[in-house]
């Protein structure tokens, strides 16, 4: 069962696995895993960043969806259909784009962001971390690896939570939504990773 404090714990143990470089090996997933409480993945598949993200969901069980920057046909042909029978939360790791885009079309089925994390990538492939949500993902997300691997560590961090209650817990929460317009800046690639509940 999860609860609080197996939350707490398992952020606690991800930032220092991430501090100390510690790889999370897939025995002490195995638990977690079996309780990933969302209805798919999206990503973009020009992205190597995207590709690992989806690459790990897609190993623990997670339904994934790979885009090219356009979700319209994803959205009205896939997605749109089982939201509106079922409104289970989806993750994504998209650009900015993506989600500006999802963020408005989940609003025809009662959904929002609930948790976002951008992830700017200067042309030497360092990596900045902004993370805005529930404090204990947030916090998390803002530590992940500063190079090349960030997007399997963010798959691990999201197999970790349950989105559920982190959603219940704080429903009118708005600081996740449209902190970003839909570009990236000058001479950077913005990634951004996301919760829609």
């Amino acid at each position: 069962m999860v609860n609080r404090r197996s939350v707490l714990k398992i952020g606690a143990a991800t930032v220092a696995g991430v501090l100390v470089k510690v790889p999370v090996s897939d025995q002490n997933l195995s638990q977690t895993r079996a309780q990933i409480a969302f209805h798919r993945a999206v990503f973009d598949e020009r992205f190597a960043e995207c590709r690992g993200f989806a690459a790990e969901l897609d190993s623990a069980g997670v339904f994934t969806s790979a885009i090219r920057g356009d979700v319209a046909k994803l959205w009205y042909d896939d997605l749109r259909v089982h939201l509106r029978e079922n409104r289970l939360p989806f993750a994504g790791l998209t650009d900015r784009a993506a989600l500006f885009c999802l963020e408005e079309l989940a609003r025809d089925v009662g959904m929002r962001v609930i948790f976002r994390a951008d992830h700017m990538i200067d042309q030497n492939g360092h990596t900045q971390h902004t993370a805005v949500g529930p404090a204990s993902l947030a916090a998390v997300a803002r530590n992940l690896p500063k190079e090349t691997g960030f997007g399997r560590a963010l798959a691990v961090l999201f197999s970790q939570f349950d989105i559920n209650a982190l959603n219940a817990s704080r429903p009118g929460d708005m600081a996740a939504q449209k902190r970003t317009g839909p570009f990236s800046p000058e001479n950077k690639t913005a990634l951004v990773s996301w919760l829609i509940a």
